[in-house]
Parts: structure tokens; sequence; C-alpha cells
């Protein structure tokens, strides 16, 4: 049987206030390796922890990220309220040196960073990406950056040795021709978009597109439906719900012990 490696999407995001300290530690803590967050940039060249351009799924602030820095963002929380209500009160936004720092803490655990294209559109693909080089130097040899933009993974590419992944936006020739560009280490593709499965649970031969990367799937949350498509190829499964999916009877086998994996 294939078993597939799993990433845990903006940490234990199912349980805990995605892209926070709390849900990446609750998924190295439930035995978790590649743990996946995002990345944003904010007006002084730091970066934090954050999916969208603004605060108001994360904090209910009408408030774009891009006017923070990093000592004024500290005043506001990353509670989510409106998935958690009051159950993550005073849970704060993070600073990828607090990640880092984290990541410290777990020597085998492999991060998987997503840079955000509201960033890049906005300070300029080529200083956010070398800023953020210079600032990952300590996971260098365990981490993967990421990302939607096929100009910030060239960049990469062409100013570091750091493993890359290609995040499609559609799953069409034009994607295939820039993945065949790039050559990624991983690509990345919410599962939904590839050509569905046949009722004996397989891809068409031809489905996915061969190359000298590795092929990551997002979006699935389910045990039977991971270990389906990775019958079919596919390497990685990201989910939210890294805890469940560790626990599968056929899955469990990679978990790395909490006491095995922390300093």
């Amino acid at each position: 049987m294939q078993i597939p490696r799993l990433i845990a999407h903006r940490g234990y995001s199912s349980r805990y206030p995605e892209n926070t300290l709390a849900s990446l530690e609750a998924a190295l803590d439930a035995g978790a390796v590649y743990v996946e967050f995002d990345l944003q940039m904010i007006a002084d060249d730091d970066f934090i922890l954050m999916h969208d351009a603004d605060l108001q799924r994360s904090s209910g602030v009408k408030k774009s990220l891009f006017s923070l820095t990093s000592s004024t963002v500290r005043h506001f929380q990353a509670d989510y309220y409106t998935v958690f209500k009051n159950q993550f009160s005073g849970i704060k936004i993070p600073l990828l040196e607090h990640v880092i720092s984290l990541f410290k803490q777990f020597p085998k655990a492999i991060a998987i960073i997503e840079i955000k294209e509201d960033s890049l559109k906005e300070f300029g693909t080529e200083h956010v990406m070398k800023k953020l080089l210079q600032r990952l130097t300590d996971l260098r040899d365990r981490c993967y950056i990421i990302s939607f933009s096929y100009d910030a993974i060239a960049y990469t590419k062409q100013h570091s040795d750091y493993k890359t992944g290609f995040v499609l936006h559609k799953y069409n020739d034009h994607y295939h021709a820039l993945a065949d560009q790039l050559a990624p280490d991983l690509l990345l593709c919410n599962y939904r978009k590839l050509p569905e499965l046949n009722s004996a649970g397989e891809l068409a031969a031809d489905a996915l597109w061969t190359g000298n990367w590795q092929w990551a799937l997002y979006l699935i949350d389910n045990a039977e439906l991971a270990l389906c498509y990775a019958k079919n190829g596919i390497d990685f499964i990201e989910t939210d719900h890294i805890g469940s999916l560790l626990q599968h009877q056929h899955l469990n086998s990679q978990i790395v012990k909490h006491n095995a994996i922390k300093n």
C-alpha cells in the first residue's frame, strides 16, 4: 500500500486558529513532520503569519496588513472569533521569528512556507523574496518555499538552493508549461482541480503531469481519500485535520513522537 506523507495545512487548523503558534505547535505535538503556513510581508519588511491581506477574518478589524509593523501587529488578536468564538481569546499574530524559534524546538520538522501573492504585489517580488531568503537561513535545510507566483519561485531558484513548490491556480496546459519551466521540487494543487477519479478510484493514466517534482494535493481531510490518491501517485496530502489523519491505522506509521522530535 502506498502511504502519502501528510502536511499540516496552516498547522492543526481544524482545531486551532490557522497560522498561529498554537496551531503549528499542536500539529507538531500531534506528530506532524511537514507543517505548512502562510507568510505576508508588513510595512517594516518583517513577516507575519497570515493568509489574508487584511485583519477582518483573523481579528475582526477592517485593516490592511500592509500598514502594520512588527511593533504594532502585537496589538491585534488572531482568535478567528467567527470560527472559535471565545475559545482562543488573546492569541496573537506571530512574527516569522517566533515560528523559526518554534521549529528550532522540533529539529526534524520541515516547514512548508507559502509566500502570499498579496505581499508580492504590494511590495514587489524581488524585494519580498530577497528579504525572505535572508530571514530563512536558520531553516534552509528543512523548508520548502512555495507560492502561486511563478516569479517568486523563479527568483528563489535563481538566487538560492532552497527547495521550492509551485501552487497551481489552474490545472491546464498553460500551468503545465509553467511547471515544466520552473521544475519545482513540489507541485501543489487543490485535488478538486484534477480530473475526477473513476468508479474504481483511479485517475486516468495520463492525468498527472510527469516531471522531477513530487505531487501534493490539498483540502483532503478524509484518510481513505488520501490513501486513494497515494495509490494514484500522489506523494503528499495536505490537510486541516492533521491529528485525525495521523491516527488512521495506515497513516500513523509516519508519526514522529513528541519526545523523539522535540529538543
